[in-house]
């Protein structure tokens, strides 16, 4: 008894003493404490008034059994809180006892609830995060398959949230996720009878999966118009302009949608197949909502065997390089190629770059195709010298990817000294949206290209983001008249007017102003008015293999009147050299004539 007694004055923990009935014959101070009670208060008060029954059952048979358990425990003033207590027979002076540890677990429980809360929902947004998002699709789907009460699962990808994520900060980008949860769970919350058939039932959660990718799961969703209703609904929420940070943003997204059981799969199946329908709401022009179908499967299963076809190719020697000419309408000379790619196709022959570049973009593969065209474009270069042709520009097209490399310069410049060619005969051509996402990096890469000497051209300007700040903070060195405005040229006014605009802007700083798809002698003619410097086309040349333009080259150069030295007079539009124009075939047209890694 005396060490007992002991136990009970130096014990961390709570301590009870009572009989088999239930009935307390002493508490420790520690105990005490934790029922806000003194010690001689709990004596004779039976333990379950402390706390709640271990076995479940009532007052009247407040059995003990041994072992470890959690339970509620209560204090005087009628509080509770959560417990552990530890149950151990004893016998104390020829009685059959208990002693009971008790043990207060409030923190860890909130600790528990933490982690719980943690491994189930966004950190950043509070909504539920993947694993649970899973869990209840699971649990939503057999639902639907009891009930034959359809249910709707939507993917979100916000659009260009990596631009404004690099160009504005990660903040602003987390605000906007944050405000994108809130504006998916307010216009969701109070839907119509329209769409679900009993609105007052919790059937909607909204998830985040990731970087700046939501799901909705609508159950008991009677038809596809009620699941397109509800997917613009959101894209109208979404649409209202959003103030942050002195910034006013227009966020809009790509909803991808499957219902089921109508498409009759399982999780990971449904999961895919959503993720399909928004990728194809990506590829029609984002901003809207596109549903799963059976003929999407056999698109995707085309896409899948031509990246694997595409993986082949370049280890197999099918991509070829052809290089259109340029042609200066100051000298008369032709000045430069632009290398374009080309994928010659065993069993397809010639595959078109728009059936292929994409495909070369999403998987990845741009980026060991796009370094392969840049040495082997810069390494032809170097052989044309080698064979006497004169001394051209080359320009590469670089994509978004290629760019982000971080070590695109050292690629660059190791190409070149292999070949040698001096920097200021390369020009790399990138996007305008490219040049939006105002990183660090970005300006970076752009400077060291400029130190090393390599040029730096805008494709097809004027298509892209109205925003033209960029073209005073980055070393730009030409602009390229994109081929649509210049196609109705010369009697279109618009297409004239946006011409003669991008000349002028283009002259008055600084910058070197090319137009792609020239057809005609009256577009020409028209462009060098404006003062335009050089110009690309049907009307020169088709694109042609690296042999076939070293035969044209010479061919033409050997025919033309070489210019007087020293000579900077313009060449008059009207008196071309004609041993510089193909003939154009009767029935014009301007294929989309896609760059090295576009």
């Amino acid at each position: 008894m005396e060490q007992l007694l002991r136990l009970f004055r130096h014990s961390d923990s709570g301590l009870l003493v009572c009989r088999r009935d239930g009935r307390l014959l002493l508490g420790s101070p520690v105990a005490a404490r934790m029922f806000g009670v003194e010690a001689l208060a709990l004596r004779h008060t039976q333990v379950t008034r402390w706390l709640e029954p271990l076995n479940g059952a009532g007052d009247a048979a407040p059995t003990l059994p041994a072992g470890q358990w959690e339970t509620t425990a209560r204090r005087d003033d009628g509080s509770a809180f959560p417990a552990e207590v530890t149950v151990t027979e004893t016998r104390l002076d020829g009685h059959d006892q208990r002693i009971l540890i008790v043990r207060d677990i409030t923190d860890r429980r909130l600790t528990q609830e933490r982690l719980q809360h943690l491994a189930n929902f966004d950190s950043l947004t509070g909504l539920p995060n993947r694993t649970l998002f899973r869990d209840r699709l699971a649990k939503a789907m057999a639902r639907a398959r009891r009930s034959r009460m359809p249910m709707v699962l939507m993917f979100l990808d916000l659009d260009n949230f990596k631009v404004i994520n690099d160009s504005l900060g990660h903040e602003v980008g987390d605000q906007l996720l944050c405000h994108v949860a809130r504006t998916l769970e307010g216009c969701l919350r109070d839907v119509d009878s329209v769409a679900l058939r009993n609105p007052g039932d919790d059937v909607i959660t909204v998830s985040r999966l990731g970087g700046d990718e939501f799901t909705v799961i609508a159950e008991q969703v009677a038809t596809a118009e009620d699941a397109a209703l509800l997917a613009r609904r959101i894209l109208d929420a979404l649409a209202t302009p959003l103030q942050l940070m002195e910034h006013e943003l227009h966020v809009s997204a790509s909803i991808g949608i499957s219902m089921f059981p109508n498409d009759d799969t399982d999780l990971d199946g449904l999961v895919r197949h959503t993720d399909m329908a928004m990728y194809r709401s990506k590829a029609m022009g984002r901003g809207i909502y596109s549903f799963y179908s059976h003929e999407l499967s056999a698109e995707v299963a085309a896409r899948l065997t031509l990246e694997s076809n595409l993986r082949h190719a370049l280890e197999r020697g099918e991509f070829e390089l052809y290089y259109q000419p340029k042609f200066h309408l100051g000298t008369g000379q032709v000045s430069g190629v632009e290398a374009l790619i080309r994928w010659h196709s065993p069993g397809h022959g010639m595959v078109p770059p728009d059936r292929f570049i994409g495909a070369l973009e999403d998987s990845g593969l741009i980026l060991p195709v796009g370094a392969w065209a840049l040495r082997t474009a810069i390494a032809e270069l170097s052989s044309w010298d080698a064979a006497g042709a004169p001394r051209l520009t080359l320009a590469v097209n670089l994509s978004a990817r290629q760019f982000r490399q971080p070590f695109l310069a050292r690629s660059v410049a190791d190409a070149l000294h292999e070949a040698g060619i001096a920097p200021h005969r390369l020009e790399l051509e990138l996007t305008e949206s490219l040049l939006l996402e105002d990183s660090e990096s970005n300006r970076n890469v752009l400077a060291t290209l400029a130190e090393m000497g390599v040029r730096v051209a805008i494709d097809d300007f004027g298509t892209g983001h109205s925003s033209l700040s960029y073209l005073k903070r980055f070393d730009i060195d030409t602009l390229k008249i994109d081929r649509s405005f210049v196609s109705a040229l010369p009697t279109d006014t618009e297409d004239a007017a946006i011409a003669t605009a991008i000349v002028a802007m283009g002259h008055s700083l600084h910058m070197k102003v090319v137009a792609e798809g020239v057809e005609t002698i009256e577009q020409a003619e028209f462009l060098y008015g404006l003062g335009c410097d050089e110009i690309q086309g049907y009307l020169i040349s088709r694109p042609l293999p690296g042999t076939q333009l070293l035969a044209w080259l010479q061919e033409r150069l050997g025919r033309a009147p070489p210019a007087p030295p020293g000579n900077t007079t313009p060449t008059p539009a009207d008196q071309l050299p004609s041993s510089l124009v193909l003939d154009v075939p009767d029935t014009l047209y301007c294929t989309e004539t896609l760059g090295v890694t576009r």
